[in-house]
């Protein structure tokens, strides 16, 4: 359900108020550590993960990032969302977004890899 609310807030406000729904900006940016050892963030990341394999329409890693950073929340793990970019010429731009929590990756990992991280918003309160 989350992914499917994330995917209409993402439709209807504009980018600025979905980036103050994902949380304060942080000041540095770490590149994308291994995946998570925390039971409850990699339960969040593969619930994620198998609610995005079953949707009539592929969630994109900024769809999937907020899913999940959003149901972190709600269960009191402290996270990140991190936005990261990839250029190889000047016509090859790529963009991505993944969550971290309790030292590792809990979503979006594995596409990260060769990504230069640019910003990091950590959700505020519960």
């Amino acid at each position: 359900m989350a992914l499917t609310v994330v995917g209409v807030v993402l439709a209807v406000l504009p980018f600025r108020l979905v980036a103050r729904l994902a949380g304060r900006v942080e000041a540095s940016v770490q590149a994308c550590p291994p995946p998570t050892v925390d039971a409850t963030a990699a339960a969040v990341g593969r619930s994620v993960e198998a609610a995005a394999r079953r949707l009539p329409w592929r969630p994109a890693c900024l769809e999937q990032a907020l899913a999940a950073s959003l149901m972190l929340r709600r269960r009191g793990v402290p996270s990140h969302l991190c936005i990261g970019v990839a250029t190889g010429d000047r016509r090859d731009f790529r963009a991505h977004a993944w969550v971290t929590a309790a030292g590792g990756t809990v979503c979006g990992g594995a596409a990260a890899a060769g990504m230069t991280p640019i910003a990091a918003f950590r959700p505020q309160g519960k």
